[in-house]
């Protein structure tokens, strides 16, 4: 198995270092990375960000997690499918430090190893389909890692000069999203109920993107997405949200409850389409 393969790709894609018995992603069984916060959420080259991390573990909110943070220093191969570099998970990394939350410093590198500005021979990285461009950062909890990606702002590159303008003067970077949570405190052993998120309607943020088809800036709206994760029971769907056509600012997932009596943990994710993150725990006691 390739190593990589041993990693959590937050917001993106899910693989774990465990046996594969059809357990969800949503079902928390261990200790684990479930997303990280940047404040603010997205910065240019040397700018500052504060990383902080959302622990979850059957018993709860871990409250102090010792995290190790590391920049990714090299980009995946173009003809690799992985989201980040094998290498960002051994030795080809930046340290940043280790704790519950650290303040780090984009890399003067970044658009050079993740974006449109590459050494001379290289090939530009493509932007996401907002036209963004990311740092991959890498959270170490325990003997799992896992891969959370910082919006990095970059000049367009091969863009007219006109569009470059139009783009600079138009553009404002990312703010995060604010998340409400609204689950029922008691439900009954095995019954199914409905938990509601919901966030401002500002937080679905207007912002342009150059339009690689069109050749133009185009103004466009941030779609927002929860991932929900609970300790026990079990959930409708692992993710909900809505596109960016979408004005609706709040979304639902239904959630069947264990047969058993007990405390179960749940927590949400919210994240907007430019990589802004909010998340939020709630418990049910189920009686």
């Amino acid at each position: 198995m390739r190593r990589l393969a041993c990693v959590l790709v937050l917001g993106v894609a899910f693989a774990a270092c465990r046996p594969d018995f059809g357990e969800r992603a949503s079902l928390v069984t261990t200790a684990r990375v479930l997303a990280v916060r940047a404040e603010p959420p997205e910065a240019p080259q040397g700018g500052t960000m504060t990383l902080t991390p959302l622990v979850a573990s059957p018993d709860g909110t871990v409250g102090a997690p010792e995290i190790g943070w590391a920049f990714c220093a090299t980009p995946k191969p173009l003809a690799e499918n992985d989201v980040v570099a094998a290498d960002c998970l051994a030795d080809a990394i930046r340290p940043i430090g280790v704790g519950a939350q650290v303040s780090a410093s984009i890399p003067t590198d970044a658009c050079a190893l993740f974006g449109p500005e590459p050494p001379p021979g290289a090939r530009p990285r493509d932007a996401d389909v907002t036209g963004g461009f990311y740092q991959p950062v890498r959270a170490q909890l325990a003997a799992e890692p896992a891969i959370a990606r910082l919006r990095v702002s970059c000049n367009l590159g091969g863009v007219a000069a006109e569009a470059a303008a139009d783009f600079k003067a138009r553009y404002h970077p990312n703010q995060n999203p604010r998340l409400t949570i609204d689950v029922p405190a008691t439900v009954a052993a095995g019954a199914h109920v409905m938990l509601h998120a919901s966030w401002r309607t500002e937080d679905a943020e207007a912002f342009v993107a150059f339009d690689a088809s069109s050749v133009a800036v185009q103004d466009r709206r941030e779609a927002m997405r929860v991932s929900w994760f609970v300790s026990g029971g079990a959930l409708d769907t692992d993710r909900t949200g809505r596109d960016e056509a979408d004005l609706a600012t709040t979304t639902d997932d239904g959630f069947t409850a264990p047969g058993t009596p007990g405390n179960v943990h749940v927590w949400l994710v919210l994240r907007d389409s430019r990589g802004g993150v909010d998340f939020g725990a709630a418990d049910i006691d189920v009686r």
